[in-house]
């Protein structure tokens, strides 16, 4: 029997280097999750749609996490939402996930009830066919970015268990209470 051997250990070296360059990636790849985040339905008798967009890209922002989440575009969430008939919620957010390739779809709303902002989202876990539900009250038109701070916070920590600066100090006021 022959006995196994390299003759140039410096070609094994580099096979090896070249194998990890294929392979890890892949790695980091299979753990990102994929979200898309539908427009925030907006229910006032004010015209409080340009809240819309500003919202958007607070959550992206806010949710992008490095080899870890993937928040899909806006302009692509648009274009695949045009491309769906339907008015049933649980049907929109299915197809928008098979649409985009995404794991989670974020959505809302902002319903404003006199002077105060009731905030609330839902995120679906596609593989699971579950969905967690965060929300938020504001007296005020002003506070409801830093409210959709606390709520992506939530997600972050809860969902994706990414513990964020904000969720740091929400640990910190619930404990002081």
């Amino acid at each position: 029997m022959k006995k196994f051997s390299f003759a140039n250990p410096t070609a094994f070296l580099m096979a090896i280097v070249i194998i990890s360059f294929i392979f890890i990636p892949q790695t980091y790849a299979d753990n990102e999750k994929r979200l898309a985040i539908l427009p925030f339905e907006m229910i006032s008798a004010d015209d409080i749609t340009y809240i819309q967009s500003g919202i958007l890209q607070m959550l992206h922002s806010r949710l992008v996490w490095k080899d870890h989440v993937i928040v899909v575009t806006k302009k692509v969430v648009a274009e695949q939402a045009g491309r769906i008939d339907s008015q049933k919620t649980n049907l929109l957010i299915k197809k928008i996930a098979e649409l985009t390739d995404s794991d989670y779809v974020l959505s809302g709303n902002i319903i404003q009830f006199s002077n105060a902002f009731s905030i609330d989202a839902k995120i679906y876990d596609i593989k699971n066919k579950q969905y967690l539900t965060v929300f938020e009250q504001s007296n005020k038109i002003d506070d409801i970015i830093p409210k959709l701070n606390i709520i992506a916070a939530k997600i972050n920590k809860k969902v994706f268990d990414r513990k964020t600066i904000v969720y740091t100090q929400i640990e910190k006021e619930e404990k002081e209470k």
